[in-house]
């Protein structure tokens, strides 16, 4: 496969460049990985990520430059994803990041007021269009927001805990306040007490997989 021939000729540049040894074997270890990877996969060579893959290789292997080989190899890892149709990951990842960005504006502002939701409010947006565009950059803006998203979840999965243990009294409290029934108080608390949990789960969801694929953003 010319494709395969590409990376094992990257390898053996790679080879000669005057490089630190650390930086050299963290190159060639990505380029064995994907000659392996690519070795076993069949792909149709009328693909056209396959032909922009195999003009930008020829491209690469003109340059002597390091930054260049390693933008190469970032490009073919994503690349993999496509030719395996292996896409089902990202949409559990923007799926995830969504609910995960919905839940943390709607819960935040109970605890951090409302300042801290506007202020990643451009993270997340960002975050959103760089995951539909599979950028690396978008990805790493979307991980950024979901510490605060797993915090505001145990800040609200405590307070909550908290509130239980003081029984009906707290359920009279909530109904005189937003001046509902006891009945509806009980079941605004538990919603929110469920949109905490998920907000957790979605949190912690969205960060192992995003880690875990991060090779098909580019």
């Amino acid at each position: 496969m010319q494709m395969v021939n590409i990376l094992k000729s990257l390898y053996e540049r790679v080879e000669k460049l005057k490089l630190e040894e650390k930086k050299k074997n963290k190159i060639n270890k990505a380029l064995n990985r994907l000659i392996e990877e690519y070795s076993n996969i069949d792909i149709d060579t009328n693909n056209e990520i396959y032909k922009a893959l195999i003009k930008k290789g020829k491209d690469v292997l003109k340059s002597t430059s390091s930054v260049d080989i390693e933008g190469y190899i970032r490009y073919c890892e994503a690349a993999i994803y496509d030719f395996k149709g292996d896409l089902k990951p990202l949409n559990y990842l923007f799926r995830a990041f969504l609910i995960t960005s919905i839940l943390f504006m709607i819960l935040a502002p109970q605890y951090f007021g409302p300042i801290l939701p506007l202020i990643f409010i451009l993270p997340i947006f960002l975050g959103i269009k760089g995951l539909k565009k599979r950028s690396a950059t978008g990805l790493t803006l979307a991980l950024s927001v979901l510490p605060m998203g797993l915090l505001t979840s145990v800040a609200s999965i405590k307070n909550s805990i908290l509130a239980l243990g003081e029984g009906n009294k707290f359920y009279t409290e909530l109904a005189q306040f937003y001046k509902i029934s006891l009945s509806t108080a009980k079941g605004l608390f538990l919603v929110f007490f469920i949109l905490s949990i998920v907000l957790a789960f979605t949190s912690i969801y969205t960060f192992v997989i995003g880690v875990k694929h991060k090779r098909m953003f580019v």
